[in-house]
């Protein structure tokens, strides 16, 4: 299982690569991609950077796209990945089916990632999108191991990436929440020190309601079964926070390498359960704080 990392700027790519990222991916911020304009990429130059930098170390880099697109826009993110594919892009991290098949009626070959957005949780989906050039599939956070076998062993060509369950977890599907949240509400009214997905509400006849979450063991446990079910990468998403980030991402680290010395199950959730994950604190990560 190899890592691929986010990054907001060549600085922060640079760090992640240094230190054991197999991959990087980015986006940039004047085209829509499931984060802030701030959180971005925010030129062509710093793109060029990166991928000289990628190329110097033998690292792949993608750029991510993972927003639906205007169709009118189609012809211009056709022509930027041309060029970038030129300076030694390895590939694109894309949901929008209709994008996908406008690149495969241009016959554009390229390395297609289909984002976690795109809520691909079944074999006949993913053989929908292997079909308009897939080959590599993010699968949605909330997806069990158990339920993931048939996608992990797909004899379609498709790749697998996942992320570190323990460490990272949603609790709602990103692309389907419309719950305000810190990141991204604009009005003041909207912005709170947390997820509501977290907050505790008050039952009509009385006591608490929280939305279910699994356990830390569970999740521990379920990233086991992912490492030895198959999955090719672990993906550490884009934070705005990057200190947060790198931390998550040296605890990915650890994990995998107590993963590839054969540790028993028990004992990988036994060490998973000291490290100070807190996957749920999502809105203390938010604040924006880049290298």
């Amino acid at each position: 299982m190899r890592i691929t990392a986010g990054a907001k700027n060549p600085k922060e790519a640079v760090y992640y690569m240094e230190n054991g990222a197999d991959e990087i991916y980015f986006g940039l911020g004047r085209i829509r991609n499931n984060r802030l304009e701030k959180e971005n990429f925010g030129s062509l130059k710093e793109i060029t950077e990166l991928l000289k930098e990628a190329g110097k170390r033998r690292k792949k880099a993608f750029m991510a796209v993972n927003e639906i697109v205007d169709e009118k826009d189609f012809p211009a993110i056709l022509s930027l990945f041309s060029r970038l594919k030129e300076r030694g892009l390895a590939g694109a991290i894309v949901r929008d089916p209709a994008l996908l098949d406008y690149f495969k009626k241009k016959k554009f070959r390229f390395y297609f990632t289909l984002s976690t957005l795109a809520n691909s949780f079944n074999l006949e989906s993913l053989k929908f999108f292997a079909g308009l050039g897939v080959s590599r599939l993010v699968l949605p956070m909330q997806m069990t191991p158990e339920n993931a076998g048939g996608i992990l062993r797909n004899r379609l060509g498709v790749e697998t990436e996942v992320f570190c369950q323990p460490l990272y977890w949603g609790v709602n599907l990103d692309s389907k929440c419309t719950l305000p949240c810190p990141q991204t509400g604009l009005a003041r009214a909207l912005k709170f020190n947390d997820y509501p997905c977290l907050f505790d509400f008050k039952k009509k006849d009385g006591g608490i309601f929280n939305m279910p979450m699994p356990g830390p063991e569970y999740l521990l446990s379920g990233f086991y079964d992912y490492y030895h079910g198959g999955a090719d990468y672990v993906k550490v998403a884009r934070w705005s926070n990057s200190a947060r980030q790198a931390d998550l991402f040296f605890k990915v680290g650890y994990l995998l390498k107590l993963l590839k010395k054969g540790i028993g199950r028990n004992a990988f959730v036994s060490a998973g359960l000291r490290l100070n994950s807190k996957p749920l604190e999502y809105g203390q990560t938010f604040t924006f704080k880049p290298l």
